[in-house]
C-alpha cells in the first residue's frame, strides 16, 4: 500500500442514546424500524464508570441494534441506574448547536406517518415533498419526536434515476435491503455546531470523512420545514466516510443564535449523547484528536464495548460544538 495514499474516510459506526426506559425504547426501535437487537446486557465495573465519568455504583442496561452486514449506523441504547436524570433536549427546542437527529429511509412515508402517529408520536408537520434540482433529486420527508426526546428524520427517496444523487442512493437501498418493517439503519446524523471550521478539522482529520454536499440552506418555505426564522440562512455540509450509510449532516447557524445542548448531553442523562467511530489505529486517531485540538472526555482505555466485544476506545470532545464522540479499535 502507498503510505502517501489517502486513508479511507470513517462512517459514523453507532449512535448512542441515554434513555428512559431501555423496554420503551426497544418496542420503538426494535419494533416498529425493524432493527435487529444483536446484544443485550448490563454495563456496570470500574472501567464503565471511569469511561462515562460517573460515580461508583453506576451501571446501565444495554441494547445494541443494527441492520446489514456492514458496522456502520448502528444504534447503542443505555439506560443508566441515575436517579437524578434529565431529558438532554427539552421537547419545545427544535433546532439547537450538539448532535441533534437520525436520518432514516422510509420505503412509504404516508403508511408511516398514520402508523407511527397511532403509536402517540408527534411529527413536527405532514410529509413535505423536497425538490433539490435535476442533479440530486427529490424526496418526501417528515420529523417526529421519538422516545427519549431524540428527533427522527424518516425519507422516502423518490428519484429513481440512476444518473442522479438520489437515483444512485435508491439503487444502493434496493441491493443493501431494509428491516423487516421498511426502514434502514441511520443513514444520516445532524450535528449542528457553533464553529463550522473547527468541525471539519475535526471529521476531516483524524476520521478523514470527505465532502458529499455542500450548501446553505435559505427561504421561507425551507425555513418553516427547519422551524427557523424566516430570513435565516443555514451553512450545510454534508460529510461522509467509506459508507453510503453513517453520514454527517453538519449545520451551522450564519445570521441567528441558537442555544446548545452540549452541557446536558453526558451520562446519565436522557437523550442523544455521542457519536461513535470504528478506527483502524486508535493510537493514531488519538495524535490526530490532539493536534486539531480535540479535548479529552475520557480514555484511551481497553474496555469491553457493547456489541462490539474487546476495544481500545477513547471520548473526545468535539472541535465547534463541545459534543461527545466516541472512537474505538477493535482488538
Amino acid at each position: 500500500m502507498n503510505s502517501n495514499a489517502t486513508p479511507p474516510g470513517i462512517p459514523v459506526s453507532a449512535v448512542v442514546i441515554g434513555v428512559d426506559d431501555l423496554d420503551a425504547s426497544l418496542k420503538f426501535y426494535a419494533g416498529t424500524l425493524g432493527l435487529e437487537v444483536a446484544e443485550s446486557s448490563t454495563w456496570s465495573g470500574p472501567d464503565f464508570e471511569r469511561y462515562w465519568q460517573l460515580p461508583a455504583g453506576a451501571c446501565a442496561r444495554c441494547a445494541f441494534l443494527g441492520h446489514g452486514a456492514d458496522p456502520v449506523g448502528r444504534i447503542q441504547l443505555l439506560q443508566f441506574n441515575a436517579t437524578k436524570r434529565k431529558r438532554v433536549r427539552p421537547p419545545d427546542i427544535r433546532r439547537a448547536v450538539g448532535l441533534f437527529n437520525l436520518n432514516i429511509y422510509a420505503s412509504d412515508i404516508r403508511s408511516d406517518y398514520q402508523r407511527i402517529s397511532a403509536q402517540g408520536f408527534r411529527f413536527w408537520s405532514e410529509p413535505a415533498h423536497n425538490k433539490f434540482g435535476p442533479v440530486v433529486g427529490e424526496t418526501m420527508e417528515a420529523s417526529f419526536d421519538a422516545p427519549d426526546g431524540v428527533v427522527i428524520n424518516l425519507i422516502q427517496l423518490l428519484t429513481e434515476d440512476p444518473k442522479t444523487v438520489i437515483g444512485r442512493i435508491v439503487s444502493f437501498v434496493s441491493r443493501y435491503g431494509r428491516t423487516s418493517t421498511g426502514f434502514t439503519s441511520v443513514v444520516t446524523t445532524a450535528h449542528t455546531v457553533a464553529d463550522m471550521e473547527r468541525a471539519l478539522a475535526f471529521y476531516y482529520g483524524p476520521l478523514h470523512m470527505t465532502l458529499f454536499i455542500e450548501s446553505v440552506l435559505q427561504g421561507a418555505e425551507t425555513n418553516r420545514a427547519l422551524s427557523l426564522p424566516a430570513e435565516a440562512k443555514t451553512r450545510s455540509v454534508i460529510v461522509q466516510g467509506e459508507h453510503e450509510y453513517g453520514k454527517i449532516a453538519l449545520a451551522s447557524a450564519m445570521n441567528y443564535e441558537l442555544p446548545s445542548l452540549t452541557a446536558d448531553a453526558v451520562p446519565p442523562n436522557i437523550g442523544y449523547l455521542a457519536q461513535s467511530f470504528q478506527v483502524p489505529d486508535l493510537q493514531e486517531t488519538a495524535k490526530a484528536c490532539a493536534a486539531v485540538g480535540a479535548a479529552t472526555f475520557s480514555g484511551p482505555v481497553e474496555i469491553d464495548l457493547p456489541g462490539r466485544v474487546r476495544c481500545a476506545a477513547m471520548i473526545v470532545h468535539t472541535n465547534g460544538s463541545g459534543a461527545l464522540q466516541e472512537l474505538f479499535q477493535q482488538l
